[in-house]
């Protein structure tokens, strides 16, 4: 009876960390370039040690949170410094533990000139450096399909200013999701040169959460959820029975 209880107790926490996953999912299913999380869950116990310590009851546990990177929906903005990825490729950002990848393109600039994230991270070149967009002084910012900044003047000539760093990740699933929709590299894997991909200026990625699958993974494990939560009730009123029972002289 014990070991069904903390397979019940087991169960149940898997359930509130698959609600808790769900819940930060939809929490983000507005917000530029968020790439949905999923978990996938193991055995404590394996093989004979299953059969024999716990007479067949599992004992469950999370193994892995991983990302899931399929692209989202793109959204027309109009806004010069809106931009998005079409393909494979990740914009290259300096974060201030390090370099950082992100698929979130609503860019802004500072008084000074310089491209930043939507939250004050710097936006990197090819060649590492940091962008700085000049004055366009009735001019505008154009972007072409290789992530090249120009500025065009009112006569349309055009001025190179900086070309995007668009880079593809070895392994994405050894990323490290960090704040903001953000990613550093884990242990082995790198960041290198990415040829499949489109930039789309004036265009936003949004969040690949798909709300109709995460609400009905909610309703599910809401009801297992409660599940394993009647079965433990039942065997604490098991055990008061046992206790009474054991009092009868």
């Amino acid at each position: 009876m014990v070991s069904g209880k903390y397979s019940a107790l087991a169960g149940a926490i898997s359930r509130e960390q698959t609600i808790a996953n769900i819940s930060a999912n939809l929490a983000n299913i507005n917000t530029t370039g968020y790439k949905s999380s999923l978990l996938s869950f193991e055995s404590v116990l394996q093989g004979a040690q299953q059969s024999d310590n716990t007479r067949g009851i599992d004992f469950s546990r999370i193994k892995n949170s991983f990302t899931d990177f399929t692209p989202g929906a793109m959204r027309p903005t109009e806004r010069p410094l809106d931009m998005a990825i079409s393909g494979d490729g990740f914009f290259k950002l300096m974060g201030s533990d390090g370099l950082l990848y992100t698929r979130r393109g609503d860019f802004t600039m500072d008084a000074g000139g310089l491209l930043t994230t939507s939250n004050g991270l710097s936006v990197l070149d090819a060649q590492g450096a940091q962008i700085y967009i000049p004055d366009i002084d009735g001019g505008k910012v154009a972007v072409g399909d290789n992530g090249m900044i120009y500025i065009l003047d009112r006569l349309d000539n055009r001025e190179e200013v900086a070309q995007l760093a668009v880079v593809n990740i070895t392994d994405k699933l050894k990323l490290k999701r960090e704040k903001d929709t953000t990613f550093s590299l884990g242990n082995d894997t790198a960041a290198v040169s990415s040829d499949n991909y489109r930039v789309i200026q004036g265009h936003l990625e949004l969040s690949n959460v798909n709300m109709t699958s995460e609400m009905a993974k909610m309703i599910d494990s809401h009801r297992i959820f409660e599940t394993y939560h009647k079965v433990l009730k039942s065997f604490a009123t098991i055990s008061e029975q046992q206790d009474e029972l054991g009092t009868v002289a």
